[in-house]
């Protein structure tokens, strides 16, 4: 098995590095900007036509968009075992896609810090705080009462929505009125894999 990943670590590729250290890969990183004049040469958008990262290729077959390449990573990797991390049942399944998207789609757009939307997050700061604190409240209702997203034990789904919420966006938010998800968060970033993740390559 030969698994790459194109991105570097200070983007989205650092869900993917994480899920990679949380399923004991062995991974050749190749550590991509995503304004690097590779991501528009021919042989890098035949992996991706999109010229964009992060993206894998796993015995030839290229996969791209963070939280798509965490589920397909684990489902091959980690479906097996006592705690896997992919569900065994297509309810369960169904279930870390379901908030998967649900992060992408309603959280996502308003928490994140890139550069290059700093002036659209300005224009829009006023009507984001609200989206923001009705998502964070759906969080925090699905969480009562219970660890993790989908069921006894850490998932993917746990581990896309917390990327989504990752500590560089979260120190902007305020978690107060959302004891159970900073709970979770901590649960979450607390994990030996995301600690050791972040160690080495969060700045």
């Amino acid at each position: 098995m030969t698994l790459t990943l194109y991105g570097s670590p200070r983007s989205r590729s650092l869900r993917v590095l994480w899920m990679i250290a949380e399923l004991g890969l062995e991974v050749v990183h190749v550590p991509l900007a995503f304004d690097d004049p590779y991501l528009k040469s021919p042989e890098f958008l035949a992996i991706n036509p999109a010229g964009a990262i992060p993206t894998i290729v796993d015995d030839g077959f290229a996969l791209s968009e963070s939280l798509a390449i965490n589920l397909y990573l684990a489902a091959r990797f980690g479906a097996g075992g006592p705690t896997p991390l992919y569900p065994a049942s297509l309810q369960g399944a169904a279930d870390v896609w379901r908030w998967s998207h649900w992060a992408q789609g309603q959280l996502e757009p308003w928490v994140m810090r890139d550069t290059l939307l700093a002036d659209l997050r300005s224009a829009v700061e006023k009507a984001a705080g609200p989206v923001i604190g009705a998502s964070l409240s759906t969080l925090g209702r699905a969480l009562a009462g219970r660890r993790w997203l989908t069921g006894e034990a850490f998932t993917v789904g746990d581990l896309n929505v917390a990327a989504v919420l990752s500590p560089s966006r979260t120190e902007h938010l305020d978690l107060s009125p959302h004891p159970e998800v900073a709970r979770w968060l901590a649960r979450c970033y607390g994990r030996p894999a995301a600690i050791s993740t972040r160690a080495r390559f969060a700045a």
